[in-house]
């Protein structure tokens, strides 16, 4: 099949990589062709003949999601209004659709999330950060149309990434220590490039991230049996790290990606066992 992945960062790369061995690749970035725009869009998957859309674009932040609170409308524009327009000329033009959003729309350990449950730390939630906001935003807008994925905190084999948890951990001295579901991209890639090869198409949304969620101290534990980790680590209170925006911390039940989508991800000690065996630092 055509495939267009829009977004070249973190995940759209790695996507990219994964479906090329089987399928016709196409990674459109925004500085290619505005795809937010409906009508350029639209004219691009006509004229390229394009079979699936997955749309791995966004607005994440750097250093991380408190930048969100300083572009507002950046972040609104990338997270809802492209994606929403994006939503809408596949639906209408009839292309399956996958959307790669994100997790951090609940918080709190009462319990793992549900798919269904109602978000606890989205758009009516006065404490949550700006960046969660339009995450949920944009599912509210966006309707039923196409295969939502939520994942949270991703990493991969390259510890050294800027963009993985493990590469962010490494780099920060003071620490919280929460527990929190992350995403082992690799998992990700597997389960789409299954979901899609098998001819699978659902409009649903689904966590993807790895059973059995380990606590920050947990995974650093990982680091310091690979090489020394940063020897200025410390555990603080999440008051002393001065943030302009609260975060989400939570784990996700993943019940659905097992039972309706008979797909297994690896747990999270297996995934990081896997990395620091073969990238020790």
């Amino acid at each position: 099949m055509n495939i267009c992945i829009l977004g070249g960062g973190y995940v759209g790369t790695h996507l990219s990589n994964s479906l090329k061995s089987d399928h016709n690749v196409t990674v459109l970035r925004r500085a290619d062709l505005d795809y937010n725009k409906q009508y350029k869009l639209l004219a691009f998957l006509s004229k390229s003949k394009i079979d699936y859309v997955i749309n791995c674009s966004g607005f994440t932040g750097r250093p991380n999601v408190d930048q969100a609170e300083d572009k507002k409308k950046e972040c609104w524009d990338l997270n809802v209004l492209g994606p929403v327009n994006v939503n809408r000329v596949c639906k209408a033009s009839q292309i399956p659709y996958i959307h790669i959003s994100s997790g951090c729309i609940f918080t709190g350990y009462e319990k793992d999330w549900l798919e269904e449950d109602e978000p606890n730390y989205g758009l009516f939630d006065v404490e949550s950060s700006f960046y969660s906001k339009s995450k949920h935003a944009y599912e509210l807008a966006a309707g039923d149309y196409g295969l939502t994925i939520r994942i949270r905190m991703p990493f991969d084999n390259d510890i050294t990434s800027e963009r993985s948890v493990l590469s962010k951990l490494r780099k920060y001295d003071n620490l919280v220590n929460f527990k929190n579901s992350k995403t082992y991209i690799p998992d990700l890639c597997r389960f789409i490039k299954k979901y899609i090869n098998d001819g699978s198409y659902q409009n649903d949304i689904l966590h993807l991230v790895n059973p059995d969620a380990l606590d920050t101290a947990g995974v650093i534990e990982f680091m310091k049996a690979a090489d020394k980790g940063n020897p200025n680590w410390k555990f603080v209170d999440f008051a002393a790290l001065n943030t302009k925006a609260n975060r989400s911390n939570c784990t996700l039940d993943i019940t659905k990606l097992k039972e309706r989508y008979d797909f297994e991800p690896m747990t999270e000690s297996e995934a990081l066992t896997l990395i620091y065996e073969k990238s020790p630092v």
